[in-house]
């Protein structure tokens, strides 16, 4: 396969709306009127319910309520169970140094520096326990680069070595928080300690434009009837299935010719993949499930499971042209 010249991806900012309509990466950057993630300063927006970890949705109509003369020193994972709206308990002494308790073990590649974090999570006040931002009203993870900063150090620092599934109980002093100068319009005042239940989704390596499988062959494809699918590499990580949402690098190949209209990798920015109908192109839902996370993923999809009878002018794909897509896929949640 070839890289595209630069001309062949002037419509990608279209072109990936299209592949995935809910897809939000890169949290420092976004913008939208869903509400602020307190925590680093970025905004996510509002477009898919959070989801427990069987992927069923779960309702976040009212966080529970808690009454503040309740605290926890050591969360008991009883208290905290995965399918629920996290309840989160001040501790019972106002954290002076950072506190890290682990809720739920997750499982896979521990989270080093440089690697992006996909999360869920909820603050309170280490001191009244009152809520001060939650990702789950927003219904989106918050994603961020662990060890640039782009979040405090609480997180920086408690979130390092934290594996996919996990969920951790942050205690964050407040001179690893925000200190005397708490966020604008937030509500945390000078000085706050701050607590945190942190639902860690994914762990997300660094990747750069040379890891795209460029040198993968693949089979030229013309005239598909059906999805089809072949695994490159089988992985052995959690397993795409219905209603999750896939964290995929892709290439997106004109299947007549094997010419690449789209790399991810070259952009820097892998894409979240809701498995949810009408969220994402039907041929890449029906072909990313069952995949694991490691795999690297063949999808052969016909034009009317792709962008339909006309293909997409906008990417370089003719009309009536068979789609492949090359997905490896990062991280599931």
């Amino acid at each position: 396969m070839q890289r595209p010249r630069p001309s062949a991806i002037r419509s990608v900012p279209f072109v990936l709306t299209a592949i995935v309509a809910t897809s939000s990466c890169g949290g420092d950057d976004e913008t939208a009127d869903a509400g602020t993630a307190v925590v680093s300063g970025a905004t996510a927006p509002a477009t898919a319910a959070p989801s427990d970890a069987t992927g069923a949705p779960v309702t976040t109509t009212a966080m529970p309520v808690i009454d503040p003369a309740r605290c926890e020193d050591e969360p008991a994972p009883a208290d905290h169970p995965l399918d629920e709206m996290p309840v989160v308990l001040r501790p019972c002494d106002v954290p002076t140094e950072l506190d890290v308790h682990v809720v739920h073990a997750g499982t896979g590649r521990p989270a080093e520096n440089g690697d992006t974090l996909f999360v869920d999570y909820t603050g309170v006040t280490a001191t009244t326990g009152d809520m001060f931002d939650t990702s789950y009203l927003r219904g989106v993870p918050l994603d961020f680069v662990l060890g640039r900063g782009s979040v405090i150090l609480g997180w920086d620092v408690g979130l390092l070595g934290t594996r996919p599934g996990e969920v951790v109980k942050l205690d964050v002093p407040a001179a690893m928080a925000y200190g005397d100068a708490p966020p604008q319009g937030s509500d945390i005042a000078p000085g706050d300690a701050l607590t945190f239940l942190v639902e860690v989704r994914a762990v997300v390596p660094p990747t750069t434009p040379d890891d795209a499988p460029l040198d993968l062959l693949v089979e030229p494809s013309e005239g598909a009837t059906e999805v089809s699918t072949v695994d490159a590499v089988v992985g052995d990580g959690a397993e795409v299935t219905p209603r999750s949402t896939a964290i995929v690098h892709m290439l997106l190949v004109r299947g007549d010719n094997l010419k690449v209209l789209l790399d991810t990798w070259e952009r820097g920015e892998p894409l979240q993949v809701p498995i949810v109908d009408n969220q994402s192109l039907p041929g890449i839902i029906t072909g990313l499930e069952g995949a694991r996370v490691g795999s690297t993923r063949v999808i052969t999809i016909p034009p009317d499971e792709a962008f339909g009878p006309d293909g997409e002018a906008g990417l370089g794909l003719p009309a009536g042209t068979d789609l492949i897509v090359v997905a490896r896929v990062l991280g599931v949640y």
